[in-house]
């Protein structure tokens, strides 16, 4: 994994392009996916996870789940582009805590608007990225969402 001191410089390289911010902030999109684990996943809302249940609790084939930014990562990545951070720690902070994800229906991604959102702790690396997508396990995942629905109520 590189290093976030590398990941710095890189990203004040592309703050110094002259190409449109649009461009820039893909660019920032394919930098921070060189981190170890970009748009985790610390909820799910209601509504995905009922999909899940509906599904008994697997990943199938377009089931309609999306991670969704809770701040919006375009929005992020452009004031990260407008407003240079020369200390790497202080960016580095700005950008994980600004990478926040959830897991939700597409409807409600599109919309913007989310049924109740259940916590989860990113430490344990549920729903891990893999390029833009993201990892289900049956053997972590799956049993940390039976035991989510049972606890609520919901299975």
């Amino acid at each position: 994994m590189i290093s976030i001191e590398n990941l710095h410089h890189d990203y004040l390289l592309i703050t110094q392009m002259k190409i449109p911010i649009k461009r820039k902030v893909r660019l920032l999109t394919e930098l921070f996916g060189e981190t170890e684990n970009p748009w985790r996943v610390v909820g799910i809302t209601e509504s995905a996870l009922k999909v899940f249940i509906q599904n008994n609790f697997n990943r199938v084939p377009r089931m309609g789940i999306n991670r969704a930014h809770i701040i919006n990562r375009v929005k992020t990545h452009t004031y990260l582009i407008e407003n240079v951070y020369n200390d790497a720690d202080a960016w580095w902070n700005y950008y994980y805590e600004n990478d926040k994800t959830i897991l939700s229906t597409s409807s409600e991604n599109m919309s913007n608007t989310f049924s109740r959102i259940y916590d989860i702790d990113e430490k344990e690396n549920y729903f891990k990225s893999v390029g833009f997508s993201w990892s289900y396990r049956k053997s972590k995942e799956k049993p940390f969402l039976e035991q989510l629905a049972k606890d609520n109520g919901l299975a």
